[in-house]
This record gives C-alpha cells, structure tokens and sequence, in this order.
C-alpha cells in the first residue's frame, strides 16, 4: 500500500463514513514509527498553532535542544511554551522550526503525522504543515488524515507527497453487519442489522449508533415499529443526549465551546467535571482522558451540541470561559462570541488581541480578530482604522481575497484621508501582477494626500511602479524624485531608502552620472531600519546592483544576510522576493543547485499570494530550470508565465518570459524557433526604453540565434547597440558574452579560425570573470566554433574545458548539451545534421523512448516530436526504425 512504499494517504468521505477508524487502524499498523496525532475540531480552528501544539508538544520537549536556538524559539512561542516575543514574531521561522524538527525525528525514526479532521485544522497551522509537506522529500516522514467532503479534496497540499487521496463511500449491507456484530457481541438480530443498514446508507457512524441505540432498548425492535431516530445523526445525536438531564445543557456547552477543555478550565468556569459532566460520561457523549482532557466521544457530537444549543446558552458559555481562560487570544475570542453589541473597551481587547496575534506569527488569526475589533467599535473612524489593520494582517498572511474585502469595507467607511490613502495603496498592492486597472485608485490616493508629506511620499513611490508597468521611465522617474523630496519633508526614512533605491535604478539604465552614490546612499540609510517591505525591497534593489558591477561576493553576502532577516521576521511576500534575489545571484555565483532551490521555493510562494498564475514566480522558475535543472520543465514553465503576464499586461515581466523562451529553444537546438520570442522580447525592451544589459543576459544568445537563422545583418545591428548600451554603463560583465556572439557572427561569415582566436584571447583575458556560467559558455562556443574549423583537438580541449565548468556550476542542462558535441566530436558523425539531430539519432538506434530522448537532451517530448518530424521529411523515412536505419551516424 502507499504507507508502504514511503507515501501519505488521504481519507476523504462525508461525516461519520468510517474516516476517523480507518485512521486509527493504519496508524495501529506502523509500529516502527514515532506517531504524531492531531484532531481538529471547528470551534478551534480559529486559535493559532493548536494542531501543532498536539503533533509536536512531547517532540519538542524531548529533542527541542537539538534546534537552533532562534527556531526554537520561535516554535516554543508559538506554542504558548513561552511568553509571546515583544516584536512580530515570524510565522516563516515557525514553519522553519517544525521542519527542523521533523528531520531531527526523522533521523531517529520513522515518523507518521495521524491527523483527524484535516479541514478543521487552524490556518496558521495548515500553513506550517503545507510548508513543511513540500520540503520532506527524501526523508521518512508520512502523514495518514482524514478529510471530510462529499468530493475530491481541498487540503490535499498539507500532506507530504506522495500522497495518496482515498475517497470512503458507503459500506455493503454485508460489511455493516461484520461491524455491528463486532461491536454488539452478536445482540442485533439479522433482520435489524439490514434496517440499520438501510437507515444508516452505509455510514458505519451511523450504523454504530443506532445500534447502541436498538440495543440498548428493553424490548425488541418491533417489525413495523421505526427505529428510534428521526433523521439518522442528527436523531440519533438528540437521541443520545436527550437521556441526559436539563441541568447538563450548560455545562456541556461550556465543554464545546472550550478550545481545550481541561478540568482545570471547566472548573474555572464554573462547572464541577465530576458532578455535573458525569450523566454525559456514562452516557458516552463525553471522555475523560488521564491526561486531564475532558472531549466528546466524537467530534461530531461536540459540532452538534453547539449548533443545537439555544443563544443564551452559548452566549453564557462563552462569557464564563472569557472568565477562565489566561490566553488574551482566546479570551478575546470567548468574549467576542459572548457579547454581540457595540463595545469600545471589547473592540480594543479584540485590537490588542489581533497584535499578540500577529506576534505570535499568526496573521490570519489577527485579521479576524482585527475585523470583529471593527464590527464591536462604536466610532465608525476607528472601525475603518481597524479594517484596515485586518486588511493588512491578511496580506500578510496570503489572504489576498479577505484582504481585498477588507481594505474595500475599510475605504468606504474611511472618516479620515490618511485611512483612504492607505486602504487604496493597499488595494493598488493586491492588485499583484495585473496593475493595470489601479489608475482611478491611485488618482483618489493622490487626491486624498493633498500636501501631507509622509501620504504624499508613499502614493508618489506607488505611482512609480505603475509608470514602470505602463513603461514610462521617465515619468517613474520623475514621481520617485517626487517621492524622495516628500520623504525628506516628511523625515519618512523607510519610504526615503526605498525612493533613493528605485531612482538610482531607473537613472542607471539611462546612463545618469551619480546613479551608484545614490544607491549606495540607500544602503546606508537602510542599515539599522526595522524590517519593513520598503527596506527590504530598497536592500534587494541595491544587491541586484552590486550582482550588475560584478561583485559577486559582496551580493552573495547582501542576499544571504536579508534572506535570513527575512526568513526571521517577514511577510510572506518580502520573502517571494528576496528568494527571487537569491536565485539570481546564485546563479551568477555558479551555485545552480541553490539557485534552483531558492528559485521553486519563490515560485511556490508566489503561487500562494496570487490569485492567479504568477508571472513572475513562473519565469523564476523557468531561469533556475534552465540553468541547473531540467529543459523541460523550464519550458513548462516559460509557456505557463508568458500567458500569464499576457493575461496581466505586464511588460516588463513578458518580454523576459519572451527571452528565455528563446534561450530554451536555442539550447534545444532549433536556432530557427528561438529567434521569434526572441524579437519580441527586443521590440518590447526597444519601446519601454534603455535597459541595462548585465540585468538580465540574453542578448548574446540573441545575436547567437540571428546568425544561426541567416540574419547576420540584424544580428550584427543588435550586437553593436548592446555593445554601446554596456559600454555607456561601464557594464563590463556582459563584455565576454558578447565576444562569444561577435565570435558566432564571424565564424558564419566564413572565418571560423579567425573567429576561433580572437575568443580564445578574450577567454584568458577574461579567465577571473565573475560568472562561472559565462565563462563555461564562452568555452563551449569556442569548442563548437573550432570544431567548425576543423581543429578538432583544440575544439575536444574548449568543450572538456566547458564541461568541467558547467560540473563545477551545477549546470545540467549546458553540460549534457556540450557532452554530445563531444561525444559526436569523438566519433559520431551524420550527414547534414544538427547537433542536436545527432543526438536524437544515436538515442533513436539505442532504442530510447521519447520520453527518455527528452530526458537526455533536456529537450520538452513536444520538442522531441518536432524534431523527429522534420527528419522524417528531410530523409524521406516513414518512422523511428527507417530512421536509424537509413542515416549513417558511424
């Protein structure tokens, strides 16, 4: 079964289906692992970490000091195990600290995580174990959990792949006569079991209860008499509890509506365990567990005893255990669902609750506290500010859709102009990727700042960015002047760092003198700020531009020093796009593996805060993939982010997307295919405006692509204005590149040795160059270029050269290209074929499949297909065998 062979199963099914004993019996079935257990229940599902607090209590106790000191922490805080921290506590070093904490168990034992009730389990929670379940690879760690739904699973992603959903459905009259007899010693006669069965449809919940019920009953169940429930659970449940006394009601109220209860709690709340809860444990409705925990004997009768309950019964419950409890989260809570009217002092206790909420890493916990902060606050001004705090905790916490509504309600009943400001910036914010519709928003925003300079300066810096969408530089330009001077009014040092960062940026790329001191100027004043979006997007701005002048070291350092800051106390979204950072100085830094790491990581929580498919996320991912992972997904990729800044009318994003869509169609070997997105990307790049080319290197492989295809006029023209763009930037990183596509471009004119030469100096001139990977290509293309020459000892030493290279760098993709050239270098030969041709070929003859041809190649199967096609026409051959018969690959 999956267990088995290392993978997690799902249970899926509707209530009471036998889910929650399936579990128990695969969990009973693993005795050589360490289980975890965890059962959720809705009513608390809204109180942060409580599922870990149940999985992970005893671990941590026992193996907690094999944890880095800040992860530990950060899970004991989490965990209530610690007071909470004085400044925001990260969610992101929580999930950190459990996945430590599962390889530290994991290397004692197998562990088996036993969930119950998935969909119950709270939100900052699930966001931990849905980290966490896509970073177990490799590990022996699995997860068995329970699901109820009436279809297909939508928390699937909690659980560690491979997973394995199984979907529950009814049992046979035959199977629910086994349980019944099993459970009732054989006192159900036949004939009752098959009206059990009928009445249950094969629940066995169902089925168990009404056959405690019927065989419970003095006298037979008569042949015409209905079984004694109305409506199957329900009936049943009013059944079982209607055998209890009135003076149970509240006391078994004040049981649900506990998150934890205790008998220490319940007694603090007025109720003695042992009096008055003991007709309800004789009855079976609830448990008392050794450990002090008082529960329903299942989960669904604690639903039912709430939902049934009368207003002022749950209103009592609530208002004795906000008496009880110590926890401000909970006691919020309590008293919110105790007192429904207007209330100042209860909006602010629900305030104060939402930042201990937010402290403790748990922003989704804090928006909703924040928001019925609002709906208790008599001050419609405050309810709006208040809004508006949940509307940001949601963002940070990924909740893009209730942050919208949120920050929409908190704009409508906005009483002042600064609460307008700031819930329309937020709204301009969560418009994501798509930013083009934020016009109107950001007119309002303007409108509202009137001469107030700190608003001023942060809706001044957001018009930037939609200049820089719409392609204006020169308009973002002159609005991040005008945000830097509304900043230094304001002595607004966060939105004055991220303004200095974004106009050394822009003046940059259009080769304005002073451009590095400004930026440098940013760094300095972002050293010692508190960790907020703008400082940290200042900081990334300005590591990018060390990575662009070649300090490789230095942006290594820069990158990884704000990650981990980041990874300590960020939001969701700065760490999107620090990862995005990362992937791009580590591929630089010829560290493909990290690169490919950070870059997926990015794409995965991207995914998470879009409502959509994120562009963005996507070509990161597309540019690690081609660098150090696999061609196919990488075109995968490309094609998935293309769409989606199509769909976004993001330029910017787009004409990347376009560029390297056509690096992967160069790399595959159809030159022909990779110059149209190539052009596209150029034209788009040609109309917004100059561009740096050390910001992303591709116009080599440009160039490269037009020679190929015949268009060595075209490729001579963009050679020369890039090369005059690096030049007027002093971009002196992309010098080797464009030696190797001048090198191209000679050697098709009919002068491969000359060609040969000349990038054979510019290589030892160029042997310290900064990027790994550049200089790995420069190699390659000199072997190809003198293989041309028909030089083929000195072409065998460039592409061993470029081999070890692209080793040393992590590279697969390049390296697998340069060792078939080698390959057919040293033997393998066929008439009028491409490199790539070659190889498909000789992988044809071995009898690979498709699929293994794509592997091998790093080629996409449609790319594969493609080329088969075309051999197929130009050999006139009919299919895979006459091809390898009919080419001569010797």
């Amino acid at each position: 079964m999956q267990l088995a062979d290392a993978g997690s199963v799902l249970l899926v099914g509707p209530a009471g289906i036998g889910k929650s004993t399936v579990l128990s019996s695969l969990a009973a079935d693993r005795p050589e692992s360490r289980v975890l257990r965890a059962s959720a229940a809705e009513v608390e599902s809204g109180l942060p970490y409580l599922t870990l607090l149940d999985l992970f209590t005893g671990a941590l106790a026992e193996h907690g000091s094999l944890l880095p000191g800040h992860l530990r922490a950060a899970l004991d805080a989490a965990l209530l195990r610690t007071v909470a921290p004085a400044t925001p506590q990260d969610e992101l070093a929580v999930r950190l600290a459990v996945l430590e904490l599962l390889r530290v168990l994991a290397a004692l034992s197998p562990v088996l995580l036993v969930i119950d009730d998935l969909h119950w389990v709270d939100e900052p929670s699930a966001g931990v174990l849905r980290f966490v379940a896509r970073r177990l690879s490799g590990l022996a760690v699995q997860m068995i959990a329970t699901e109820r739904s009436d279809g297909s699973s939508r928390h699937v992603d909690l659980c560690p792949e491979p997973c394995t959903e199984l979907s529950l459905g009814p049992l046979s009259e035959d199977e629910v006569a086994d349980l019944l007899r099993d459970r009732f010693d054989g006192a159900l006669s036949r004939p009752t079991m098959t009206r059990i069965h009928a009445a249950s449809g094969g629940n066995p919940l169902f089925a168990v209860e009404l056959g405690r019920a019927l065989s419970a009953r003095v006298s037979p169940l008569g042949g015409g008499e209905p079984l004694p429930v109305p409506d199957r659970l329900r009936g049943l449940l009013a059944a079982r509890l209607a055998a209890l006394p009135g003076t149970a009601a509240v006391p078994l109220m004040v049981v649900a509506a506990a998150a934890r209860p205790t008998r220490t709690l319940i007694e603090r709340a007025g109720v003695d365990p042992d009096a008055d809860l003991a007709e309800a444990v004789r009855a079976g409705v609830l448990a008392a567990e050794a450990n002090g925990m008082i529960g329903f004997s299942h989960p669904l009768l604690r639903e039912m005893v709430y939902a049934d309950a009368d207003q002022s019964a749950r209103l009592l419950a609530h208002e004795r255990l906000a008496a009880a409890v110590d926890d401000p989260v909970e006691r919020a809570r309590h008293l919110a669902l105790a007192r429904n009217a207007p209330d100042e002092g209860l909006a602010s206790t629900l305030a104060d609750a939402a930042a201990v909420a937010r402290r403790r890493g748990a922003p989704v916990v804090a928006a909703d506290l924040a928001r019925l902060a609002a709906d208790r606050s008599i001050d419609e001004k405050r309810a709006a500010e208040r809004r508006l705090d949940a509307a940001r905790h949601a963002f940070a916490g990924g909740s893009i859709v209730e942050a919208r509504r949120l920050a929409t309600e908190a704009l409508r009943g906005a009483a002042g102009p600064a609460t307008r400001v700031e819930a329309r910036l937020l709204l301009v914010e969560l418009a994501g990727q798509d930013q083009s519709g934020t016009g109107p928003l950001l007119d309002a925003a303007t409108a509202d700042a009137e001469d107030v300079p700190r608003l001023v300066g942060r809706v001044r810096l957001q018009r930037a960015a939609k200049a820089f969408y719409d392609g204006d530089t020169e308009s973002a330009l002159a609005e991040v002047k005008s945000a830097e001077e509304a900043a230094e009014r304001a002595s607004d040092t966060e939105s004055l760092v991220k303004s200095l960062a974004w106009r050394a940026h822009l003046e940059a790329a259009i080769n304005i003198r002073g451009s590095e001191e400004i930026m440098e100027r940013a760094a300095a004043l972002s050293r010692g700020l508190p960790l907020s979006s703008s400082v940290v997007e200042a900081r990334h701005i300005t590591t990018a531009a060390a990575l662009r002048r070649g300090e490789v070291a230095e942006a290594v350092r820069r990158i990884e020093t704000l990650r981990a800051e980041v990874e300590r106390s960020g939001t969701v979204r700065d760490l999107a796009d620090v990862l995005h950072g990362v992937a791009s100085v580590y591929t630089r830094a010829g560290r493909c593996v990290d690169a490919l790491a950070a870059g997926r990581y990015c794409m995965r929580l991207f995914s998470d805060i879009s409502t959509g498919p994120p562009g963005n996320g996507l070509l990161i991912a597309a540019l690690v993939e081609l660098a150090g992972g696999t061609v196919e997904q990488a075109e995968t990729y490309v094609r998935a982010a293309i769409e989606a800044s199509e769909a976004a009318k993001d330029e910017d994003w787009l004409k990347g997307a376009y560029a390297v869509q056509g690096q992967i169609l160069l790399l595959g070997g159809d030159p022909v295919a990779a110059v149209e997105p190539m052009r596209r990307s150029y034209a788009l790049e040609q109309r917004r405006g100059p561009v740096d080319p050390a910001g992303f290197m591709w116009h080599a492989d440009f160039v490269e692509a037009l020679t190929a295809a015949g268009a060595r006029d075209e490729a001579s023209g963009v050679l020369a204005e890039v090369r005059a763009q690096a030049r007027r930037l002093e971009r002196h990183v992309v010098e080797l590149g464009l030696d190797r596509a001048d090198a191209v471009l000679l050697a098709a004119g009919g002068d491969p040795r000359s060609a040969a030469e000349g990038l054979a100096q510019r290589l030892h001139r160029w042997a310290a160059h900064p990027y790994p990977i550049e200089l790995a290509r420069g190699w390659h293309t000199l072997g190809t270029i003198e293989r041309r020459a028909h030089r083929r000892g000195a072409a065998r030493e460039a592409l061993t050269e470029a081999i070890g290279r692209y080793s040393a760098a992590g590279a697969g993709p390049w390296r697998a290209v340069a060792e078939g050239e080698l390959a057919r270098l040293d033997g393998a030969r066929g008439a009028g074929l491409s490199e790539t041709e070659r190889r498909i070929v000789e992988l044809v003859r071995s009898g690979a499949t498709n699929r293994e041809i794509a592997r091998s190649t790093f080629l996409s199967i449609k790319a594969v297909e493609a080329n088969l096609t075309r051999l197929y026409r130009r050999f006139g051959v009919r299919g895979r065998d006459q091809l390898a018969q009919g080419i001569d690959g010797s």
